[in-house]
C-alpha cells in the first residue's frame, strides 16, 4: 500500500472517530440524545465518574486525539508520524482502561464507546505504526540511502 492511500485511509478511520466522539461529546451534555443500542448500559457508562478525566470529558480527549491525528496527517513529517504512532499507541492503553472499567468497575457496556475502543482505536494504531515504517527515507548526497 502506497503512503499515500496509508494516509488516506487513516484520515477516513480519524473522520469516522471525530463522528464517533463528536457524537459522544454531543450526548454527554445532551443526555436525553443517547440512542443506546444492544444491552443498554449506555446512560449508565455515560453518568459514571469515570466519564470524565478531571472533569474534561473522557470523549471530548477522544475528539481532540482525533483531530490531532488529522492535524499531524496534513503535516506530513517524520515527527508528525511519529507523533501519530505515540498518540495511537497512548490511545490504544487508554481506550484498554476504559474497558476494563466497563467491564470490572462500572458493569455495564457502552456499545458506542466500544466501537471506538474495539475498532477505530486499534485499527489506527496499526496503519500508523504501518505508516511510521514506510515512511521515505532521506537520500545522502550521491542519490544512495544515507547511513
Amino acid at each position: 500500500m502506497s503512503d499515500r492511500a496509508l494516509r488516506a485511509a487513516l484520515a477516513v478511520v480519524a473522520l469516522a472517530g471525530v463522528a464517533l466522539a463528536g457524537y459522544l461529546v454531543y450526548v454527554h451534555y445532551e443526555p436525553a440524545a443517547l440512542v443506546c443500542t444492544v444491552g443498554g448500559g449506555c446512560a449508565q457508562v455515560q453518568d459514571s465518574e469515570y466519564a470524565e478525566l478531571a472533569g474534561i470529558p473522557v470523549a471530548v480527549l477522544g475528539l481532540g486525539a482525533y483531530l490531532t491525528v488529522l492535524v499531524l496527517l496534513a503535516w506530513d513529517t517524520a515527527t508528525a508520524r511519529a507523533l501519530v504512532v505515540a498518540l495511537a499507541l497512548g490511545a490504544l492503553a487508554f481506550a484498554a482502561y476504559l474497558i476494563v472499567l466497563q467491564a470490572f468497575v462500572i458493569d455495564a457496556w457502552c456499545s458506542w464507546c466500544l466501537v471506538n475502543d474495539l475498532v477505530l482505536v486499534p485499527l489506527l494504531a496499526l496503519m500508523s505504526v504501518l505508516r511510521l515504517r514506510r515512511a521515505p527515507t532521506s537520500s545522502a548526497p550521491g542519490g544512495g540511502p544515507s547511513a
